[in-house]
C-alpha cells in the first residue's frame, strides 16, 4: 500500500506537495542542528564549571586554612550544582553536598592546628603550666595524674 501512495504521489506532477514535504525536513534538521549546538554549549558550561569548583576544592585542601578560598569554593560549588540541574536553582541537598566537599577538603586544618599547638610548647613547658593548675587547686591530683601521664606518654 505505501508503494502506491508513493507511486500516486511522484505520478501526480504536484510540485507544491514536494516542495512542502522538502520544507519541513529542512525545517526538522535546522531544528536538529540548534539543539545539538545550545546542548553542546550547555556542556562547554558544564564542564567548565566542574573544573573551576574541582579546582578549587584541590587548592583549598592545599590551604585548608584560608577563609577567601573556602568562600569561592561555596560559589564555585553552587554556580556548578546550579548548571547541574538546568539552572533551576540549588537545593538543599546540593548545599549538604558542596559542605561535605568542603568540610573533607579541610579536615587537615584542626589536626594541623592542634599539632603545632602541641609542637609550640615543650614537654617541660606543659608539665610546669600542670603543676601550676594542680597548685592553685585548679585540677585535683587524679586529673593531674592521668594528664601528667598524657604528656609523658608523648614523649
Amino acid at each position: 500500500m505505501n508503494t502506491e501512495i508513493l507511486v500516486y504521489w511522484q505520478g501526480s506532477g504536484d510540485p507544491t506537495g514536494f516542495f512542502c514535504c522538502g520544507g519541513a525536513i529542512l525545517f526538522i534538521v535546522v531544528i536538529v542542528i540548534v539543539a545539538v549546538k545550545a546542548g553542546s554549549e550547555q556542556t562547554k558550561q558544564l564542564n567548565a564549571a566542574r573544573d573551576a569548583y574541582f579546582d578549587a576544592l584541590r587548592r583549598l585542601k592545599a590551604n585548608p586554612t584560608n577563609a577567601d578560598l573556602r568562600q569561592t569554593t561555596l560559589q564555585l560549588g553552587r554556580a556548578y550544582s546550579n548548571l547541574t540541574r538546568n539552572k533551576s536553582g540549588v537545593t538543599i541537598f546540593d548545599e549538604v553536598a558542596l559542605s561535605n566537599d568542603i568540610n573533607a577538603a579541610c579536615a587537615g586544618a584542626a589536626t594541623l592546628v592542634t599539632n603545632k599547638q602541641a609542637q609550640s610548647q615543650t614537654i617541660e613547658a606543659r608539665l610546669h603550666k600542670l603543676t601550676e593548675l594542680k597548685g592553685k587547686g585548679l585540677i585535683d591530683d587524679e586529673e593531674y595524674a592521668a594528664r601528667r601521664t598524657k604528656i609523658l606518654d608523648e614523649v
